[in-house]
């Protein structure tokens, strides 16, 4: 029998000072600061890990901070964004949130009929807010009400050169189920489903790997 995969595990980024990276991901955007331990590979490397009150597998994203590396370049074969669930209707609330704090932001946009607000964080990695329906919880920040509090991790979206050998993998070998809108790909149910999203730019070069660029994605 197949193993199951039931949703995002974690998503793993590289950025730059770990103080900034710290403040954003607390005090912004209202996460807990699971734990801070060393990477394996690199002990002389923190890893950051970030989550909902309980760190629950699903809403955790972690960082490699590497304060002297150079930026990373945007391009084929990487992980172009990362999609955070909130409630249905939230977004208003984070729009004035992040003008408060002095942040920019794009302006609310409908996506496969969920709206979507997208930002970068300090270290230049394209975050979205998406409304997705269900139950909302207490954020580890108390001056964000639980109607808005970033739920979990609802999918990433790959940027490739050609999004059909991808697609058919996710589909063929990992069990990905065909979702809503061209070269989207679904995975869990209800709180515990994720999306990817495949966009094929045939004639743009490969990214490379440094800071502001995701590391990788672990599926549950």
């Amino acid at each position: 029998m197949n193993p199951q995969l039931l949703g995002i595990h974690h998503v793993t980024a590289i950025v730059g000072e770990p103080q900034e990276n710290i403040d954003f991901y607390t005090r912004v955007l209202g996460l807990r600061l699971v734990k801070q331990t060393v990477n394996f590979d690199d002990p002389y490397t923190y890893h950051l890990y970030y989550g909902d009150e309980t760190g629950q597998p699903g809403t955790i994203i972690t960082f490699f901070p590497w304060p002297a590396s150079r930026h990373g370049s945007r391009g084929t074969g990487q992980i172009s964004a990362i999609q955070f669930a909130v409630p249905v209707g939230a977004l208003p609330f984070w729009q004035g949130r992040l003008a408060d704090f002095g942040w920019r932001y794009g302006e609310s946009e409908p996506r496969n009929d969920a709206a979507v607000l997208q930002f970068y964080d300090p270290a230049g990695l394209l975050l979205e807010l998406v409304e997705t329906p269900g139950e909302a919880h207490r954020s580890a920040n108390g001056d964000i009400p639980a109607a808005a509090a970033i739920q979990r991790l609802a999918g990433v979206t790959l940027t490739v050169a050609q999004a059909a050998p991808s697609a058919a993998f996710l589909a063929g070998l990992l069990h990905f189920r065909a979702d809503a809108g061209a070269n989207s790909l679904a995975l869990g149910n209800g709180a515990s489903a994720a999306r990817v999203t495949l966009v094929e730019r045939p004639n743009v070069p490969r990214g490379s790997i440094a800071a502001g660029s995701v590391h990788h994605v672990a599926w549950r």
